[in-house]
Order: C-alpha cells, then sequence, then structure tokens
C-alpha cells in the first residue's frame, strides 16, 4: 500500500510556500514521496510528481486536488504547514480509520445566515473540523466526502471549512480528531500537549505575520506538558500564569471555607501541617 505527502498550491507566492513546506518533510521523512497539484511548475525538486491544474483559482479546487494524489495513503498538508518532527503514525492512523482531522476549539467559520449556509442543517453539537493537515485514505466514502465537499464549497465561501463541516457529517466516512500537536495553529489561543509536530503559520510574507514560526517552534516546544498558548498584540505567550493576586486570593477563599466548615482550631492544624510539609503538629 503506497503512502505520500500532498500539497496543493496556486500562484507564485503559494507555491514557493509550498516549496519550504516540502523541503522540510523531505528533510525529516527522506523516504515519504510528495507530490503537488499546482499551476506552474515548482523550482525545487523535492517533490517526486507535480499535476498540473490550470483553472482559475477556487476554495473548492482542495478537494479536487485530494482526488488526485497518486497513493493509497495521504497525508494532505496545507503551504502554511512545517512539519518539524516525522509524523509516520498518521499513516498507521488509516489503517482503523479513512480520515483524520484537527478540530477547530469554535465553529468559526459556520455563517449564522441559515437560508444560504450548507451548515444550516448540521446540529450545533457537531463540531467544525481544520482542513490543514488531513490524513486520509483512498476509499469509495471519501471520495465522495471529498465530491460533497467540492459541491458544497461555493465562490462566496471565504473558507473551505465551512462546507466541509455539512459534506462530513452527512458522509459515511469513517474519521477521527487528531491532536493539536499534529496541526497547531499557533496564530490562535489553545491547548496542546505534547511535542509539537506540525506548526501551522506561514512561511513566507503574506500581509502581517503575527508571530513568527521560529518564535512558536522555541517557545511552545520549550515543554511537552499540557500546556496553553495564545497571542497578544502580536507576542506568543504559553502557559500563562494566574494573575498576581489569583493564588492568594483562592488561598484565602480555602482557609475561610475551612473556618466555617471545621472550625479554627482544625483550620489552624491544617494549615500549619500545610505550612510544615505534611509533618504531623503534635
Amino acid at each position: 500500500m503506497s503512502s505520500g505527502i500532498l500539497y496543493f498550491a496556486k500562484g507564485k507566492t503559494f507555491v514557493e510556500e509550498a516549496v519550504l513546506s516540502a523541503q522540510q518533510v523531505a528533510n525529516v521523512m527522506p523516504e515519504v514521496p510528495i507530490t503537488i497539484v499546482t499551476d506552474r511548475e515548482p523550482d525545487a525538486e523535492c517533490f517526486e510528481e507535480v499535476l498540473f491544474d490550470t483553472s482559475e483559482f477556487a476554495k473548492r479546487n482542495k478537494p479536487q486536488a485530494m482526488r488526485r494524489t497518486p497513493y493509497d495513503r495521504t497525508i494532505y498538508l496545507d503551504t502554511d504547514t512545517y512539519v518539524d518532527e516525522p509524523i509516520d503514525e498518521l499513516f498507521d492512523l488509516l489503517e482503523a480509520f479513512e480520515l483524520g482531522l484537527r478540530r477547530n476549539k469554535s465553529a468559526m467559520h459556520v455563517s449564522e445566515v441559515g437560508n444560504v449556509d450548507p451548515n444550516a442543517e448540521v446540529p450545533e453539537a457537531f463540531p467544525e473540523f481544520n482542513s490543514g493537515v488531513i490524513p486520509y485514505r483512498k476509499t469509495a466514502a471519501v471520495w465522495d466526502l471529498l465530491r460533497e465537499w467540492e459541491r458544497l464549497c461555493l465562490p462566496d465561501h471565504g473558507w473551505d471549512q465551512r462546507s466541509l463541516r455539512p459534506a462530513l457529517y452527512d458522509s459515511s466516512v469513517r474519521f477521527t480528531s487528531i491532536p493539536n500537536r499534529y496541526n497547531c495553529i499557533y496564530r490562535n489561543d489553545n491547548v496542546v500537549s505534547g511535542s509539537i509536530k506540525v506548526f501551522h503559520g506561514p512561511l513566507v510574507t503574506r500581509g502581517q505575520n503575527r508571530v513568527a514560526l521560529q518564535e512558536a517552534r522555541e517557545k511552545l516546544n520549550r515543554s511537552t506538558g499540557s500546556r496553553l498558548h495564545y497571542v497578544y498584540g502580536n507576542t506568543l505567550f504559553t502557559n500563562p500564569s494566574p494573575p498576581l493576586l489569583a493564588k492568594p486570593w483562592l488561598l484565602a477563599s480555602q482557609v475561610w471555607d475551612l473556618l466555617r466548615n471545621r472550625g479554627a482550631h482544625a483550620t489552624t492544624r491544617l494549615v500549619l501541617r500545610k505550612l510544615l510539609g505534611g509533618r504531623g503538629t503534635g
């Protein structure tokens, strides 16, 4: 069963960005072939196969391109992804599932105009997924999903996630969510656990890059425990400490609860025991 990486890129800037992303994939996963669907010849040797699509760009081109994969098992990557470590385990995931996606923390791309939005019939409890990193298997159900995603993706849609959600909801695809560490959109606030393997953010200057990739790599992988990240201004913060007065306020609240429930004598003994590191107070 063949496995490989797939990109889709149109326009000079996005093709150049795809080259940077693919070169990094080749560095960390040299044995994995890479294919690109594009409107021009990329100036790089990292692609095993180049498939051309010279039509005018539209959001629906992504699901179209995904159906052109030459592999049985594919990891689709947006051009603005940086693979920091090998992600072969996403191929392994496809032994049990047909497709994997990272869940968005909110349905930010779902319109509230129900009479024109493809999400109108989707229950509010069904989540939205990001489409920047998608491991998928070549199956009839996945191909049906990609066709429906393409059909629902209208020219006035600013994001392809808007049409992906209803297509996924109505599909028979066996899919699973993948952890944030495989698609860390570091410009947005979220929680991540483990070493981040795929950073999702611009590799080239496109408008205003709020946070530099190198800053994200340095800050977010300083630890591997569960950690919060968010951007304030143009600075990335991780594991922010509680406000200065939060801990004293919490401690005071706990002592007050003890006084009410246990009385002054028991509270004094418990506080002294805590201060003495758990040893008895005699």
